[in-house]
């Protein structure tokens, strides 16, 4: 600690570290190193009492509607919640959000605050204001891709929707909201939008890129109507699958699939229209050199393939030289 108003007095405030690297200060203040020599990440924390770092949010939700608030704090693990409505504990409501399912007219005016404890005190939110509308949200449509739609690398998807409101009756593009969301495997990217003010639309799906055929696309569209209401809704568009093989002659050498060594015979998922690319490097082997003669589909030594329909088989042909 470096301290400028009393002649630059520099104070050491953590010991034994063996090679930082690097040094980051997340939202609650703790710092957070790299420490090379220990091939590790480690956290400097201030033992303190608890601070509130984010207010809950004034909800306004339609009867019959879901408000969830949350709170944002930091201070000395462990930090325990208590959620109170008017002032008084909910029981049960002790994790950083707070939901209220199915609100009722007599719920408009709560107000709703989290107070946070630890070993070294304790400190309490602004409160939140629910506010109940007889409003009643809009109901989503989307009209295109159909539910359970498939894919091709490379296809360009149209997308299109509409929404109705109690009140209002069919809502303007103006009200639509568009997101389209990548999940791959048990995580997700975000991949377009949010498209805001249209109806319709399009967008290609990358030929190139992430190779995993456990992938899929989910298309969300939301409508909010001119009082806040809000719905929303959903299409998956799930990949064409097909199974590649990698072969070789003799069987049992290295090949390449992307760039990274495979041992043939090597079988894999691919989403049709994906571009892969195949290798079929020089080696040597129990003092045997092997060398690239062909392969099955009539590619250079190192090509890409452009994903087919239908399951397919590549042969990778070498030459054996004996050994010396």
């Amino acid at each position: 600690m470096l301290a400028p108003a009393n002649g630059n007095q520099v104070t050491t405030f953590a010991t034994g570290l063996s090679s930082p690297v690097d040094l980051r200060v997340s939202a609650d203040g703790s710092l957070y190193y790299l420490d090379r020599g220990q091939s590790s990440v480690y956290r400097v924390r201030f033992t303190s009492a608890p601070s509130i770092t984010q207010h809950p949010q004034d909800q306004t939700v339609p009867v019959g509607g879901n408000a969830t608030f949350t709170v944002g704090a930091s201070g000395a693990p462990p930090l325990a919640y208590q959620w109170q409505r008017n002032s008084v504990d909910i029981s049960g409501a002790t994790s950083a959000s707070y939901t209220l399912t199915g609100v009722q007219l007599q719920d408009d005016g709560a107000l709703f605050r989290c107070r946070v404890n630890n070993a070294f005190g304790s400190t309490v939110s602004n409160p939140a204001r629910l506010t109940v509308s007889n409003n009643q949200a809009p109901t989503v449509t989307i009209s295109a891709p159909a539910k359970g739609g498939r894919y091709n690398a490379g296809d360009t998807i149209t997308f299109s929707g509409s929404a109705s409101d109690p009140e209002q009756g069919p809502l303007p593009a103006s009200a639509l909201n568009w997101t389209v969301i990548f999940h791959h495997d048990a995580h997700t990217h975000p991949f377009l939008g949010p498209l805001t003010g249209i109806a319709s639309g399009t967008f290609t799906i990358p030929d190139a890129g992430e190779t995993s055929a456990n992938v899929f696309y989910r298309i969300h569209l939301t409508a909010t109507d001119s009082a806040g209401a809000q719905s929303s809704a959903f299409v998956d568009l799930l990949p064409n699958v097909v199974m590649l093989a990698l072969l070789s002659e003799p069987s049992g050498l290295q090949l390449t699939l992307d760039g990274q060594p495979v041992i043939s015979p090597f079988t894999t998922l691919s989403v049709v229209g994906m571009t892969r690319s195949l290798g079929a490097p020089t080696q040597r082997i129990d003092k045997s050199n092997y060398s690239f003669l062909s392969w099955s589909d009539g590619g250079a030594q190192t090509h890409s393939i452009r994903t087919p329909s239908v399951d397919t088989t590549y042969t990778a042909i070498f030459r054996r030289r004996g050994r010396k």
